[in-house]
């Protein structure tokens, strides 16, 4: 069994293994025991755990509002080779910045870029220019 802590000295968030007795925070080093540290998200999942420590984080010392709940958000589905090539016909002639703004952030659009590259679908016309091949 996982669980999400906070450490006391630097107040960032860890996930911890409930079976040990002591633990070090990853950020300051500080030895805790576990048995006497507040658990805010409990699981068997180290996964859910980590992202639970992420949130945590990304809240800050603000903890109240968290209560080991989880916001899971969908992954929009990944990209075709298809679709990243019909993208690309439709564009045209295209940089970085209207190849991101084109995926709306459904994918990376340096990543894309790379595949559309590497597949040949693509070729760069002038520096930082693409044009379908």
């Amino acid at each position: 069994m996982f669980g999400a802590v906070v450490c006391p000295r630097c107040r960032k968030g860890f996930a911890v293994d409930l079976e040990h007795r002591s633990s070090s925070c990853p950020h300051c080093g500080r030895q805790v025991q576990t048995r006497r540290m507040k658990t805010h998200f409990t699981s068997s999942s180290a996964s859910l755990t980590a992202q639970a420590v992420a949130g945590m984080n990304t809240k800050g010392r603000e903890l109240k509002g968290f209560k080991g709940k989880m916001d899971v958000e969908k992954k929009a589905l990944p990209f075709k080779p298809s679709m990243l090539e019909e993208l690309a016909r439709e564009l045209l002639e295209f940089d970085l910045g209207e190849l991101d703004k084109a995926l709306d952030g459904r994918m990376d659009a340096e990543e894309a870029l790379r595949r559309l590259i590497s597949s040949g679908s693509i070729f760069e016309c002038a520096p930082g220019r693409y044009r379908i091949a």
